[in-house]
């Protein structure tokens, strides 16, 4: 085994799972506020509310304005259980989880490698179950945004610079 080249490895997944972290997070937070929005439309319009008042008064706009808003949260109401917003959410927040360990178990490993100054049998056995567990995640993901994985390589690279680490000669 060459152990510049396995140390090599260990640096640069524990950088994708940290570039994976970030780029889960944003899409988790888009997908929450998403559904929350819906569920505020959807609640608005769907029950006895404030804007109940529109539909009483007599100018033409505000009765077509609550037309309207009720229409819209009709069409969202019946969207919701077709587009599984639910599931993407559930999707994402397992593959942030998930993504944070193997990043946690790979910045251990690059920590004992940094501290001890070598690469052993323990350390390479650890990396081997991390790559295994990135495999399973890799099944799950869906198809990424590859402009805004760039811009994300750009902040992990800036984050986790690899000419500060150790490397084994």
């Amino acid at each position: 085994m060459d152990k510049r080249a396995r140390v090599g490895q260990v640096y640069n997944l524990m950088r994708t799972a940290r570039l994976n972290v970030l780029y889960y997070e944003i899409l988790l937070s888009r997908w929450t506020k998403v559904i929350r929005l819906h569920d505020v439309l959807v609640a608005a319009a769907g029950t006895a509310s404030p804007f109940a008042f529109l539909n009483r008064s007599s100018a033409p706009f505000r009765a077509q304005a609550w037309f309207y808003i009720t229409i819209a949260a009709g069409v969202i109401g019946v969207l919701k259980p077709i587009l599984r917003l639910d599931r993407q959410v559930s999707l994402y927040s397992e593959l942030v989880t998930h993504y944070r360990e193997l990043f946690h178990d790979l910045k251990c490993i690059a920590d004992d490698v940094e501290s001890a100054k070598d690469f052993n049998t323990q350390m390479d056995q650890n990396f081997v179950r991390c790559r295994l567990k990135e495999g399973d995640l890799q099944k799950k993901e869906p198809p990424p945004n590859r402009r805004r994985i760039k811009k994300l390589q750009l902040a992990v690279e800036a984050e986790y610079n690899v000419e500060n680490w150790w490397y084994p000669d």
